[in-house]
């Protein structure tokens, strides 16, 4: 029996080596579905927004800046914007300004956005990590029906061969005319039902498999084998239980939906606050600097002098002619920007205060609403409260039933198999029948299964107690 156990465990190894399996555990499973599974992905992008909510919340204290720049030409009689006078000529012109403002007072109300953010954003990690704690949890029990789908196919595939045994010996026995042919039948009969067992367990694996890999995201053409359990970490469950008294606590404290309903309920409440706000004055200092240009702002660039006859001169009371030089510009040219912009450079400052008289009753239906809204976050705190309190008496509950169906399948299994062991030797001495035989090996198989079942749930149970209790799941 040692060299066949070797035997197969050398093929095993060599198979492995040749596809390039590997052995995952539940912690490795549990890994790659967090970096792939789309719920927690979708959580990840629930945080990125909060962190950036928090960071836009950070500069709501600062001044803000705006530049404005706008152009354009004019046609026909306009005023000129460098002199403001009126002028017909198509004028080319342009405004450039920038200006500031900074909320210098809101009751309060930007720090309490900034905390609400802030506790926003507390909340969206802790729904993240109730996502990977679900996932951990539903990627255990998928992962322990996968080892069980493989042991059942194992009792399958033992059944079959002990069938096929017996069914030689029929034979065997049949052809000497030491067995009648309808026992033989039988036989066939038996055989043919273990291989539809041994289909049906396949089939079971399968889609044990499948169930996993899409609960991982992980491709069908990775080839991978799971850890299976021992017997010591079997025993080690066993003698380990919980108390509802003991666990309740701890479930309540490490559970990340009821910290994250909590935080929630802690924003709600800075809501009310932020929503009073709007009933006291805002207080704003702005500051702007801007200047212009314009193609009718120009400048003389060469003077020359025109003679002029000056009328209404007279000598000794005769009339005279009089002529006068005057200054003239010969050329001219439009003033350059940067002599605008310097010329025409205006700056402003101002404090402005907005006080709210009537607003339509929208400050005070905001106030209702955000006080709706810390009632409803207080409901949904209680509500999970009180599913978490249902939750881990089940569990408790569902861990202490499966404890006892483990130790009752454990019992049956003996006796299956020692009446199995009778019934074997009795055959081989003639004294028992075929279908004695059939009877005791469907009776072993059946209580072969349900001790595999039991032992399992009993596992998963005991790793449902583990997640309300905040421990990592691993074996």
């Amino acid at each position: 029996m040692n060299l066949r156990f070797l035997f197969a465990c050398s093929c095993l190894v060599a198979v492995n080596a040749l596809y390039g399996q590997t052995v995952w555990d539940l912690n490795q499973c549990i890994e790659y579905a967090a970096q792939h599974n789309l719920v927690v992905q979708q959580a990840d992008l629930s945080v990125e927004l909060a962190e950036i909510d928090v960071r836009t919340g950070r500069h709501r204290y600062f001044p803000d800046l705006t530049g404005s720049l706008n152009g354009g030409i004019s046609f026909g009689r306009n005023i000129d914007p460098t002199t403001n006078s009126f002028t017909t000529e198509n004028i080319l012109y342009s405004n450039y300004s920038l200006s500031s403002s900074v909320v210098l007072f809101q009751s309060g109300s930007l720090r309490n956005a900034s905390r609400q953010e802030r506790i926003q954003l507390s909340a969206a990690r802790e729904d993240r990590l109730q996502s990977l704690n679900d996932l951990g949890l539903s990627i255990a029990s998928f992962y322990l029906n996968v080892l069980l789908a493989g042991e059942r196919l194992e009792v399958a595939v033992q059944s079959l061969e002990t069938q096929r045994l017996q069914q030689d010996q029929a034979e065997r026995l049949f052809r000497a005319g030491l067995r009648p042919e309808a026992e033989l039948l039988e036989w066939i009969s038996q055989t043919a039902m273990a291989e539809q067992g041994v289909v049906a367990a396949e089939n079971g694996l399968d889609l044990a498999w499948l169930q996993l890999r899409q609960a991982m995201r992980l491709p069908m053409e990775t080839d991978i084998q799971l850890q299976g359990l021992r017997e010591e970490q079997l025993d080690a469950i066993a003698i380990e239980r919980y108390a509802y008294e003991d666990l309740i606590a701890p479930a309540t404290e490490n559970q990340a939906s009821i910290r994250a309903a909590k935080l929630r309920l802690d924003a709600a409440k800075i809501g009310e606050k932020i929503a009073r706000a709007t009933f006291f004055p805002t207080v704003y200092m702005s500051g702007s600097i801007g200047s212009r240009f314009s193609d009718a702002a120009i400048r003389p660039t060469e003077y020359g002098t025109t003679r002029i006859i000056v009328p209404g001169v007279y000598i000794d009371g005769k009339p005279a002619q009089f002529e006068q030089d005057y200054p003239t510009v010969l050329e001219t040219e439009v003033t350059p920007f940067g002599d605008q912009f310097d010329q025409f450079l205006g700056y402003g400052a101002g404090i402005s205060v907005s006080i709210p008289i009537y607003r339509n009753n929208s400050a005070r239906g905001a106030v209702q609403r955000a006080k709706i809204s810390t009632r409803s976050a207080a409901l949904q705190l209680e509500q999970r409260k009180e599913a978490l309190d249902q939750n881990v008496f089940t569990a408790i509950a569902n861990f202490k039933s499966a404890g006892k169906d483990y130790d009752a399948a454990l019992k049956a299994f003996d006796a299956s198999k020692r009446l199995l062991e009778s019934v074997a030797k009795k055959l081989e001495l003639g004294t028992a029948s075929a279908f004695e035989f059939n009877v005791a090996q469907t009776s072993f198989q059946s209580s072969s299964n349900n001790l595999l079942i039991a032992k399992y749930e009993l596992v998963f149970h005991q790793k449902v107690l583990d997640y309300y209790a905040g421990k990592k799941l691993t074996w």
